[in-house]
């Protein structure tokens, strides 16, 4: 069962995102992902089960809410 990162610009952000797609029905958790060259120390993600990524998306595009990437977690 594989899991993915929502990434975020901040923690608050994040947690935006959690309470957003929560009311969707999708548990996730925040969590500090990988940082990349060009992160800024303040991203946050949010890590959701990849069942669950299809509603997320869907939830996300209803509400405008762009995160930074998405990762897949092995």
């Amino acid at each position: 069962m594989g899991k993915t990162i929502l990434v975020c610009k901040s923690q608050t952000e994040a947690f935006n995102c959690l309470r957003m797609l929560q009311g969707a029905g999708i548990s996730g958790s925040l969590c500090k992902p990988p940082r990349r060259g060009k992160d800024g120390s303040c991203i946050w993600g949010v890590r959701i089960r990849d069942e669950y990524m299809q509603t997320a998306l869907r939830r996300m595009q209803e509400k405008n809410f762009k995160p930074i990437r998405i990762e897949s977690e092995a």
